[in-house]
């Protein structure tokens, strides 16, 4: 009889599952080695050593990076040097649901850092492994050229998936938003210019109610809000910095009605109440052009935040 071990091993080598009810000790025993070294939030993502020098992609592999790890004083990002368990089982998060569970290891057959952050292999078949949509250039890397990816998807060691804050993506911003996002989006960014042909034709723009929209809002339960603004200021050419007001940036408008710049170049992923305290974190995904990649883990309050990034230049 084979044992667990070669099991193991057999694993590795060809990327398969050994879906028995002689695998179901073995994950428990994962599970509790992974509880005493904590708890961590990773990415379910596409292999990006696979796409990289401009491949088409998708991958044909998926891996997962280590990001981040509850800590005594919060949220914070794994470091390449950080003290892993060798083998890592996972739940898979999506909309407060878990879709699936996957169980990783360090792998041989590739390094075990992408530009300086933790990755393992995936022990199952490429078939068995979650996917959300479909693969999409809104979610191919920035540095490594236009290349469809997989929705990266957020996964916890632990089985914390529920979102109790609620968040959802809204059809349209409450009217009551607009006036206190616009104020606080003009105190943000008080000088702006605008533009023909990527040519400035006029500095200090004091650019009209009109030219602001709010595209992209997510509300929670708890009355909170996530806004990306979008000025129209014309065709203004390449834009890198996140603090020009070109940049797309999302605001958060907490339940008292404060509104608070976040970020610049983010999608939203998953919400979840990852670390069991009552109360969601937000994960977003960063494309900053042009050349920088990586994941925000927010707090509930978004008065914290542990970032993983990786520029390829």
């Amino acid at each position: 009889m084979t044992s667990y071990a070669g099991l193991q091993m057999i694993c590795r080598l060809t990327g398969l599952a050994v879906l028995s009810t002689f695998m179901q000790p073995a994950f428990a025993q994962v599970a509790a080695a992974q509880r005493s070294n904590g708890l961590f939030v990773g990415i379910l993502n596409d292999n990006l050593h696979e796409v990289a020098n401009w491949q088409p992609g998708p991958a044909r592999d998926r891996i997962v990076l280590v990001a981040f790890k509850r800590t005594d004083v919060g949220w914070k990002a794994v470091r390449e040097n950080a003290v892993l368990p060798t083998e890592m089982r996972w739940h898979v998060a999506f909309d407060g649901k878990q879709i699936g569970s996957i169980t990783t290891a360090d792998s041989g057959s590739f390094p075990a850092t992408f530009y300086g952050v933790r990755m393992q292999g995936i022990l199952m078949a490429p078939k068995d492994i979650p996917i959300v949509g479909v693969p999409s250039e809104a979610f191919g890397p920035m540095g490594i050229g236009p290349t469809k990816d997989r929705r990266p998807l957020v996964v916890v060691s632990a089985p914390n998936v529920q979102d109790p804050d609620g968040w959802k993506r809204l059809k349209t911003l409450p009217d009551e938003l607009v006036a206190p996002l616009k104020v606080a989006f003009r105190q943000e960014f008080p000088k702006n210019v605008r533009c023909r042909q990527e040519k400035i034709v006029q500095r200090n723009w004091q650019f009209p109610d009109s030219a602001l929209c709010f595209p992209v809002s997510y509300g929670s339960n708890k009355g909170s809000y996530l806004v990306q603004a979008r000025l129209d200021a014309g065709d203004c050419g390449y834009v890198d910095d996140p603090n020009d007001p070109l940049s797309g940036p999302w605001f958060f408008v907490a339940t008292d009605g404060r509104v608070k710049r976040i970020g610049s170049f983010m999608r939203l992923l998953d919400a979840g109440d990852y670390d069991n305290d009552g109360s969601s974190e937000v994960v977003f995904l960063i494309n900053q052009p042009e050349d920088t990649d990586g994941f925000i883990l927010f707090s509930a309050d978004f008065e914290h935040k542990a970032i993983v990034s990786w520029s390829y230049h």
